[in-house]
């Protein structure tokens, strides 16, 4: 990680000559760039090589009635939001002959996630990049996948959530109440940054005053472990911050730098308490319209899309991050697993579980209880 590699520098500069440890530094840099690049370059062809595979094998729809859509988010501005619709209308267009025709509305145009979502479920928009809080605000019942330290890294949500029973068990869900969940995006996971001081304990959050969403989970997680959760609206937490109503603010570290509020933290926690995911949706009207052939083209464009958008969202947190350790804007310090910290956040957020037990499937959560809570 980030802070590690930064501490290994730090504990290099400690002995020997300046000359050694500056070249050192230098033959390190060089050697991890050169295990950067290869593993990029490797990265890059077995994804090129998977959408290959997957794109050789499609139907032919190109003698199919055209269809068209329409594509949004709520997320004014961000570039990788944009850049993954534009892939999915240019991938969609591509592998159906063009058949399927695709354009963007302008993101937030039509309101927040529960709009888009309720617009989704009328049929009266086609399709959109959703995060799964989003889409509960509007249907309720899906709390249950993002508890807090369920899912804590990236390996398990790529065996779980992207390629598991999660992800197929939220398919499912969203389907009954008339929504095609045909892909995984990503919201990242839930970083907490504040102005005040680091927080490496459980006495040093105690008593803060955190801005979290209207997310219930979120809101029991950081009353359980001592800090006074403040709900408030993404658009007010800057004001909020710089007025001292809130002493940090809660969201992934993406969206932290998108609200503008990045400039303001002094103190970043990476604790990965919560994976907040997204997909991208369909109407039901839209999906049955297409084909079989044109329903497998879409599907295609969208894994592609959303593969996209979960490499580009985990790349720009390591950016943003490093990029802010650099220039001395705030401090990161990152909740190692196993330890005492760690332990203790868990313990509490892992009590939390049973509670929402009448609130979900109990099923699911004795499933959640089994894979995740040691």
């Amino acid at each position: 990680m980030l802070l590690a590699g930064m501490m290994m520098t730090s504990l290099a500069a400690c002995g020997g000559s300046a000359a050694a440890t500056t070249a050192a530094a230098a033959d390190s840099k060089a050697e991890s760039k050169a295990e950067t690049a290869a593993e990029a370059a490797e990265s890059k062809s077995e994804e090129t090589k998977a959408a290959d595979a997957g794109s050789a094998s499609l139907p032919d729809a190109s003698g199919d009635p055209q269809v068209t859509f329409q594509v949004t988010n709520t997320h004014a501005g961000a570039q990788i939001q944009d850049k993954t619709m534009d892939m999915l209308i240019e991938l969609a267009d591509k592998y159906s002959g063009g058949t399927i025709k695709g354009t963007k509305i302008e993101a937030g145009s039509l309101g927040g996630e529960r709009e888009e979502t309720e617009m989704i479920q009328l049929g009266t928009l086609e399709c959109g990049l959703i995060s799964d809080m989003g889409i509960d605000s509007a249907i309720g019942g899906l709390g249950w996948a993002w508890l807090p330290y369920m899912l804590t890294d990236y390996d398990q949500v790529d065996q779980y959530y992207i390629n598991g029973w999660i992800g197929e068990e939220l398919t499912k869900q969203m389907a009954a109440q008339g929504i095609v969940r045909v892909a995984a995006t990503e919201n990242a996971f839930r970083e907490c940054g504040n102005v005040k001081k680091a927080i490496k304990s459980m006495d040093d959050i105690n008593g803060m005053k955190i801005r979290v969403p209207e997310t219930q989970a979120v809101q029991d997680f950081y009353t359980a472990i001592g800090a006074i959760p403040a709900a408030i609206a993404t658009s007010e937490t800057l004001a909020a911050l710089e007025q001292g109503t809130v002493d940090g603010v809660d969201n992934s570290i993406s969206n932290m730098d998108s609200m503008g509020v990045m400039e303001r933290l002094k103190y970043i926690t990476i604790m990965n308490y919560m994976y907040s995911g997204a997909s991208i949706v369909t109407s039901e009207d839209f999906w049955n319209g297409m084909t079989e052939a044109q329903q497998a083209c879409f599907k295609q464009a969208a894994t592609e899309a959303g593969a996209y958008m979960r490499k580009e969202m985990r790349a720009a947190t390591d950016k943003i991050l490093e990029e802010g350790q650099k220039n001395g804007s705030f401090e990161v310090y990152e909740v190692e697993k196993g330890s005492d910290f760690y332990n203790a956040l868990k313990e509490k957020a892992v009590a939390l579980w049973d509670s929402y037990s009448k609130q979900y499937d109990a099923s699911i959560i004795e499933k959640i209880k089994k894979d995740f809570s040691v």
